[in-house]
């Protein structure tokens, strides 16, 4: 019956109106956008980049003076250590090697001052003094100790104190220091200005050539005791050494920064040039620091410092780490970000301008449509309504009206659901109710209380109508007049035969599957051979009759073979769309006459129904098998089986509750679902009752229910059991809803005409009597049949044998199978035609090989079948 979307009546402008004033705007729009868009990124964009060069700048003064104070305040570390040593002397009229030992120690120079190479003393020596002081020396226990270099010169500074006194220091042991110019230089400021003074660089006399490093002194004068050193002459005459400390540089520098200086570089000169020779210090070189060979510092600086009796110059520049600590890349990224929602705006001006120009004639076009669509429903023999989401009907086209012997306006205003029988309102309603947003469409049949009194019967396809906030507006439906075909559909049932009590028995899976396949073998023998007499006896021989009702026993018998695959798991024979409600519809007669007189059976359909894709006969022994086995647990006492219908959607954590849910994916499952108000099971029970080798017997188990699994299985199906001990038990059997629509397909009428064929045949069977009854309707066909009972003998057949036009091959022989013959057969002939022969449903056999097969004949097949498919190849 109607359901539809009321119609709003729209107003829009003629044609040829001319253009308003907000139109002539939007024409210039776009460049507006773009023009103020583009301004305005400029602006914000030039604003960014000044405060983060400021920033940058803020941030790069402060690390440059952070670093420069840092080596200064550990060099001031270093001349304290010095002052102490000086002082040390002072307060002494000798200081001897072991007290000059123990200070050193005690300052724990390696933990507390590390870069420091050690701590000494030079001693000055005037030549007439020298041997009298190399004698002391030796004394002390050094033996070869003398000052060097050689060479006459107005006074010595020998070193004769240095700790720690390992084998790097022993080298430096006697070295006069102040026949060096550099350190000479270092040695006389220290002398006459009173104070510390620290050398150029230079390369210590501890270097070896491995580890080789800059380095510096640093020197602290030490005068004799109450001497005048007002003055740089008195300084000079009081003079009596001085103390001192061998700096390596690198490992001065990476013990007071131990992380290194990855985001700014710098180097450190003795001079207030940047002169080679006077430098000190490269941290990008020193620290193996990474940097493009291309790259170009943003940010640079030098200090000039005079500290030590030294100028030094610091200079420092940006390393790439310091641009991305601080985020320049930030300034391109916003000002390319800025251009690009300056381009999209434009871009969207432009749309909204054309979206304009197309709003104007789509208006129009609304029009012309709604016109054309009124005389497509005014003139359509369909039937055309729409509703309000309660029923009114607010339209309904002429067609409709007549086939309820009303006018138009009669309709207008009346509730579609009081023109159905009372039986049907309730199952149409829901099924609107059901619809939604993402599935808005319902198919219903309705039957109705026609004009005369008789019943019609009518079927509508409805479309709910959704607001944007998602509320129901209506309904706009077409539909049609199916009253005939509903008596054709009704006539034909009851003439359909019944089926009979379906055999209660349990199946053994793989046991069933062997037994059907030689079952068909035996029975490929009774029809060939009943086929082969029928053909050579007259119609009028009394014998016919006989072999006519052995025919039909043999099929008969075929069909029950095919029942046992189906147990096993293997039966998906002429699947096609099926619609369960009429599977339960078409067996409730024989359902109910198989129960006793104290259980009765009900029934809950959902209407309409969604399609399965299934084979007919084995949803009617799934249902025949549940309903037996509900009626064994009811027993004999007052019961009830209540058979359902429905649809549900099942996503990935519902089917981890399903048997044989691992199979399944998400997706919305039609299900039959059988209930009873027995005795129950215990969980345990409810485990292993699909088991086809749990053979204990108990109360309220039926035969058959490893058959169902199996057949669920076939169909990819699952199922799902709810029992408890005195409250009665439910079957649930979900099958994926169909999505392509079809029609059930039966079995392949075999040709009747007098079809003959000529040539050579392989026939391959290990069944003696297959391959007997094979070769006598091959012979009957026209052909020369070549015989061979295994793989093996059928390869060698066909390599010897010139001429061979077909091979019909049985798909399960020992040692070699049918598929590992097919395989080898195309090696030696990639053209050859190959027809599998086997009592599996030509489903399951065909998808193994990927189309490669000439054509398919199942066990047990008649002269006529066998036409057909050699006439087909």
């Amino acid at each position: 019956m109607p359901n539809a979307n009321v119609y709003a009546q729209e107003k829009t402008s003629p044609a040829g109106a001319p253009v308003s004033p907000w139109g002539r705007i939007v024409i210039f729009l776009p460049y507006l956008v773009m023009t103020l868009s583009l301004l305005m990124t400029w602006f914000f964009w030039r604003q960014y980049d000044h405060s983060l060069n400021v920033r940058s700048q803020t941030v790069f003064s402060d690390r440059t003076q952070e670093i420069t104070e840092r080596f200064f305040t550990k060099l001031v570390d270093d001349e304290q250590i010095l002052r102490g040593a000086a002082g040390l002397y002072n307060a002494s009229d000798d200081v001897t090697r072991d007290e000059w030992r123990r200070y050193t120690q005690s300052l724990s120079l390696v933990s507390n001052y590390p870069g420091l190479q050690g701590l000494g003393f030079t001693e000055v020596v005037y030549p007439n003094e020298r041997e009298r002081h190399i004698r002391r020396i030796r004394n002390e226990g050094f033996a070869s100790y003398n000052m060097w270099p050689g060479g006459e010169r107005p006074f010595y500074t020998a070193i004769i104190y240095l700790e720690p006194f390992d084998w790097r220091n022993r080298r430096a042991f006697g070295f006069d220091m102040f026949s060096e110019p550099v350190r000479r230089e270092a040695m006389e400021q220290a002398r006459d200005r009173g104070e510390a003074a620290v050398t150029s660089p230079v390369v210590l006399v501890q270097e070896i050539e491995k580890d080789t490093q800059k380095g510096i002194l640093m020197y602290m004068p030490v005068y004799r005791q109450g001497a005048a050193i007002a003055t740089v002459a008195q300084r000079r005459d009081a003079l009596k050494g001085f103390v001192y400390s061998p700096i390596r540089m690198l490992d001065f520098m990476s013990a007071n920064f131990p992380k290194g200086s990855s985001d700014i570089g710098f180097r450190i000169f003795t001079e207030k040039s940047e002169n080679p020779g006077a430098m000190l210090f490269d941290s990008t070189a020193a620290w193996k620091t990474k940097v493009p060979s291309d790259y170009r510092s943003d940010l640079t600086t030098s200090l000039t410092v005079h500290r030590f009796g030294r100028d030094w110059l610091f200079s420092f520049h940006s390393l790439p780490a310091f641009a991305m600590e601080q985020r320049r890349g930030q300034s391109r990224g916003y000002l390319a970000g800025g251009l690009t929602v300056s381009l999209l705006l434009t871009v969207i001006a432009f749309m909204l301008r054309s979206a304009h120009a197309s709003a104007i004639a789509a208006a129009q076009a609304i029009n012309e449509s709604r016109e054309r669509y009124r005389k497509i429903s005014e003139d359509s023999p369909a039937y055309i309504s729409t509703t309000l989401p309660d029923g009114t009907i607010t339209y309904a086209n002429p067609a409709l009206a007549a086939g309820t012997g009303m006018t138009q306006a009669e309709m207008i205003g009346k509730n579609f659901l009081d023109f159905l029988l009372p039986e049907y309102r309730e199952q149409v309603r829901r099924a609107l109710s059901a619809t939604s947003p993402e599935n808005p469409t319902c198919t219903t049949e309705q039957a109705l209380n026609g004009p005369d009194g008789s019943v019609s019967w009518h079927q509508w396809t409805n479309r709910a109508i959704f607001d944007e906030q998602r509320g129901l507006i209506g309904f706009q439906a077409v539909g049609q007049d199916i009253t005939e075909r509903k008596r054709a559909e009704e006539e034909r049932a009851r003439l359909e035969q019944q089926m009979v009590h379906a055999q209660k028995m349990e199946s053994l899976g793989v046991l069933a599957g062997g037994v059907a396949h030689d079952f068909n073998n035996i029975l490929m023998a009774i029809i060939g051979n009943v086929d082969l007499s029928l053909m050579a006896l007259p119609d009028d021989s009394p014998v016919v009759a006989n072999l006519n009702r052995i025919q039909q026993a043999a099929t008969r018998a075929a069909d029950l073979a095919k029942q046992m695959l189906a147990y096993s798991g293997k039966g998906r024979f002429f699947v096609g769309p099926v619609d369960l409600n009429r599977v339960v519809k078409d067996l409730e007669h024989i359902l109910e006459g198989s129960l006793s007189d104290r259980t009765g059976l009900e029934l809950e359909l959902h209407i309409p129904l969604p399609d399965i894709e299934a084979d007919v006969t084995q949803i009617q022994q799934i249902l025949m098998n549940l309903v037996m086995n509900a009626s064994e647990a009811i027993g004999d006492g007052r019961g009830e089986i209540v058979i359902t219908t429905g649809v549900m959607e099942m996503d990935r954590t519902s089917l981890k509750d399903v048997l044989l849910g691992e199979q399944m994916e998400e997706g919305n499952y039609v299900f039959l679902e059988v209930s009873d108000n027995g005795c129950g099971m215990e969980r345990e029970m409810v485990a292993k009752i699909f088991d086809p080798f749990f053979t204990t017997k108990f109360t309220g188990r039926g035969l058959g229910l490893a058959a169902v699994h199996g057949i669920v299985r076939g169909h990819k199906g699952g199922i799902k059991v709810y029992s408890e001990p005195g409250k009665g038990s439910v079957f649930r059997v979900l099958f994926p809803q169909s999505h392509a629509p079809g029609e059930e397909k039966g079995a392949p009428s075999p040709a009747a005409d007098g079809w003959q064929g000529e040539g050579k045949v392989l026939l391959v069977d290990d069944e003696e009597v297959v391959r007997s009854i094979a070769s006598a309707l091959l012979t009957e066909l026209g052909y020369t049949p070549l015989l061979a009972e295994s793989g093996e003998e059928a390869l060698a057949l066909y390599r010897d044998t010139k001429g061979i036009q077909a091979v019909i091959l049985d798909l399960t022989m020992p040692h070699m199978d049918g598929e590992a013959c097919f395989r080898a057969l195309r090696l030696l002939d990639p053209e050859v035609k190959v027809i599998m022969s086997s009592g599996f449903s030509e489903h399951d056999v065909v998808e193994k090989f990927n189309g490669g097969l000439a054509g398919f004949i199942q066990k047990p097949y008649t002269l006529g079948t066998l036409r057909a498919v050699m006439k087909k190849v």
